[in-house]
């Protein structure tokens, strides 16, 4: 075989006499991308670094010092080592940490921290009152990098990520399926979901083994958000559904975090393939279901259906749209217009993937307090013998015949509370406005919040003393107390579902979720946290709050290692 020649071609009007010419065009045309990267990259360090460095002084902010080519970053490090911090403690626990270790740097209310290229430079809002000038009085607009990540899910059609006109739009929709008369309506479909959840636990019961907690009480959640938005049993907790699968697989190539896999990640060519086809088995999971709906309502066969989100929110449009039923006629039903399904498509994906997670967490979470805390254990089994009754082959009946006695428990209310206070699964960021200052109440003191990611830390200021009395101690009292009282909870503290009209839709729903739950386990169930002895801890317990790859809400260690066992001789 004679050596291999190629012929002479021209490559966009460059003579290529052989395969070297071609292969040093290549690299040169490589090496130019990447000189263009560096220099991109070394051109908004310096940019970066020199505003924030321009903000502290024009406004007096004080800051740790800064490093040109590091930021802030060494400062996180030396906590961290200093402290002797697991690594993989949840993101937003870094400025408590920070504020332990440098205690008059939170004074300010605000805290300014620059670790770009990791992530923009946060101002950490931590006084509460801070917190409600850019939430309640003046809604900032969500941060530019929470819309970029959830683009390849949602598009940015969801509550979550969208802003103005069209945010507005889809709130008044969905406000009707939200609102707390009817969620109580669809109570008794969450039992049928309970029970199946309820029954393994007790076949773990016999077992004596360690499950992951995190694993059923997820599938329990997403079945039941099936049931309030679909009227569908998804089956999550018995069979491999179809939309959770790909949700899941979604969620992995769309959450980010500041690990080597989210770079290798977004630079995979692929990712948009498959980001766009698990879109695809999403939508066509979820499309029968919506159009079902709407054949439905438009024929009246939905009367004496339970009113859904989503079939409350197909009425809401039809309304707006002018569609009523004398449009329908029986071979017939009005195609409605396709940005309206494609909307209510993305927000029934975001429902389901924010409202699974969080939920589960916070559950997971309530438990871990509840074995820590024996007492409290005690307490919220007395109020549910005084309004259920001893005989616990009753509750479910009770419920569904009278959903309005989940509101008749304070105290199991005040147990999730105190939970959520001090294990927020998520905080708030807002981007920063041209000439939109945030004002510190008692100084009166102005601080920029123009290029910067305004992130209202509310796992930060739930634990801080100044506003919360014994702030580390797990106190469900706290929010029974009265105004005047020590405990008492004041104004514009608690917001781990934000607060003013960006507050989460969905907060009513997760809560009386929550209390289904408990009323039909604590008094049967004792849930223990089964870590090993090597595990490490943070804050003394060892299932502390962690953000893992690709996930949501903060949640527990290792997904909450468990073992369920059976107490009492109650009847049923």
């Amino acid at each position: 075989m004679g050596v291999l020649e190629i012929s002479p071609f021209v490559l966009h009007g460059i003579k290529v006499d052989n395969a070297r010419d071609v292969l040093a065009l290549l690299l040169k045309a490589f090496g130019g991308i990447v000189l263009v990267g560096v220099l991109k990259f070394f051109y908004h360090l310096h940019t970066t670094r020199m505003r924030v460095r321009r903000d502290a002084k024009e406004y007096g902010i004080p800051m740790l010092p800064h490093y040109y080519l590091f930021g802030h970053l060494p400062h996180l490090v030396k906590v961290f080592i200093k402290g002797g911090y697991p690594p993989d403690v949840n993101g937003q626990c870094v400025g408590y940490l920070l504020a332990k270790q440098y205690p008059d740097m939170a004074k300010e209310g605000i805290v300014y921290f620059d670790t770009w290229p990791i992530i923009k430079p946060i101002a950490w809002v931590v006084h509460p009152d801070m917190m409600s000038q850019c939430t309640q009085v003046h809604s900032l607009p969500k941060e530019d990098f929470v819309r970029r990540e959830f683009h390849h899910m949602t598009e940015g059609q969801d509550l979550l990520t969208s802003d103005g006109p069209y945010w507005k739009q889809w709130r008044a929709i969905f406000n009707p399926g939200f609102a707390t008369k009817n969620l109580l309506s669809l109570v008794p479909t969450f039992f049928d979901e309970i029970r199946v959840f309820t029954d393994q636990l007790r076949k773990q019961a016999e077992t004596g083994e360690v499950g992951i907690f995190l694993d059923p009480v997820m599938n329990l959640t997403y079945d039941i958000i099936g049931r309030a938005v679909l009227d569908e049993r998804l089956h999550c907790q018995t069979t491999a559904n179809r939309f959770k699968w790909a949700m899941n697989k979604q969620t992995e190539w769309v959450i980010q975090d500041n690990s080597l896999s989210t770079i290798l990640k977004l630079l995979n060519p692929f990712r948009p393939l498959m980001t766009t086809y698990y879109n695809k088995v999403m939508t066509d999971s979820l499309l029968p279901s919506i159009n079902r709906a709407i054949k439905e309502h438009l024929t009246g066969e939905s009367a004496n259906k339970p009113k859904t989100i989503n079939s409350l929110a197909i009425k809401s449009y039809l309304s707006q749209a002018g569609i009523d039923r004398s449009d329908v006629s029986p071979d017939k039903v009005p195609r409605l217009d396709s940005s309206f399904t494609r909307g209510l498509i993305n927000h029934i994906k975001m429902f389901m993937l924010a409202g699974h997670d969080t939920t589960a967490s916070t559950l997971a979470f309530a438990f871990i307090e509840l074995e820590r805390n024996p007492h409290v254990l005690a307490k919220l089994r007395q109020e549910h013998d005084a309004v259920f009754g001893t005989d616990l082959s009753t509750v479910e009946s009770q419920v569904s015949e009278s959903p309005h006695l989940l509101n008749a428990l304070p105290y199991t209310l005040a147990v999730l509370k105190e939970t959520l206070r001090l294990y927020a699964p998520v905080g708030s960021f807002r981007g920063g406005e041209k000439g939109f200052f945030l004002v510190h109440p008692e100084t009166r003191k102005k601080y920029p919040t123009e290029g910067w990611a305004v992130f209202n830390v509310s796992w930060w200021s739930h634990r801080d003393p100044r506003w919360w009395p014994r702030a580390e101690e797990f106190l469900p009292e706290r929010f029974l107390a009265k105004e005047g009282k020590e405990l008492y909870v004041g104004k514009n503290l608690f917001r781990p579902f934000e607060l003013g009209p960006r507050g989460c839709i969905g907060q009513e729903l997760s809560l009386l979720e929550m209390k289904a739950i408990l009323i039909m386990m604590v008094r049967e169930m004792d849930i223990s946290m089964a870590y090993g002895e090597n595990d490490p801890e943070f804050l003394g317990c060892k299932g502390y709050q962690v953000m893992e790859p690709g996930q949501v809400a903060g949640r527990p260690r290792k997904g909450m290692p468990f073992r369920v066992r059976l107490v009492g001789d109650r009847k049923g």
